[in-house]
């Protein structure tokens, strides 16, 4: 994978990367990788980082960095560090898969005529990348989910969406880390925190790692603290 960076200034205190033009599921761990010879060369100056499937946003501190002495660094980079991932951070997530806590299940059934078990054997075999977080603190974007099973986003989102819930819209999966509005096809739910708004940088789900869903049985999930949302 050749990268050729463009670098812009996104205001007088950030600066935007972009490393692509398309979404590359190996591209991840790459921008993570460059986020990390950022940090080590301004410790004290970068106040965030904001990767999305194709680019790094970095905020920094005014007084501390400017934008041409960042954007200087940036290009003396040696793209063959990024590329050594260091070792990868995969973590098994416990889904209980039934339509109490997945009721877009027996829809997509239909459409996609596949068995509810089909579906949930397609959506778990798969080791997804987290590509981007967004959308709300703590939400990560999982690529790539099986052809077999990509549904369009619903047409009249949610108002809410239980925390935990695990959705799926087109390519990419995801675990609502909180209780949100949200268009997803909702197929499971796991029971683990994911997120804690009091100390956001614990989070479990970061950039370049992989992720695996772990089908649970409803005994398991309520042991590991989950629940049923009775009001969809």
């Amino acid at each position: 994978m050749e990268i050729e960076l463009e670098i812009y200034s996104a205001s007088e205190s950030s600066l935007i990367v972009y490393f692509g033009k398309s979404i590359d599921i190996t591209l991840p761990r790459y921008i993570a990788n460059y986020a990390q010879q950022v940090t080590d060369a301004f410790p004290n100056a970068i106040l965030n980082f904001t990767p999305s499937y194709t680019s790094l946003l970095i905020e920094f501190h005014p007084l501390k960095l400017d934008g041409l002495t960042l954007q200087r660094f940036i290009l003396t980079i040696e793209p063959s560090l990024c590329r050594k991932s260091p070792t990868e951070n995969t973590l098994s997530l416990p889904t209980f898969y039934d339509l109490s806590t997945g009721p877009d299940l027996a829809t997509m059934s239909e459409q996609l005529s596949l068995s509810k078990e089909r579906i949930i054997e397609y959506h778990h075999s798969v080791l997804y990348t987290v590509c981007a977080i967004g959308f709300a603190p703590g939400f990560a974007f999982l690529a790539d989910v099986p052809e077999k099973i990509r549904t369009p986003r619903l047409t009249e989102p949610r108002k809410r969406v239980p925390l935990g819930s695990v959705g799926i819209a087109d390519r990419q999966t995801a675990v609502y880390p909180q209780t949100t509005p949200g268009g997803w096809n909702i197929i499971g739910n796991c029971p683990l925190q994911l997120y804690d708004s009091a100390s956001p940088q614990t989070s479990l789900l970061k950039v370049g790692d992989k992720v695996q869903f772990s089908p649970i049985n409803e005994h398991e999930f309520y042991e590991m603290g989950g629940s049923i949302c009775l009001d969809w």
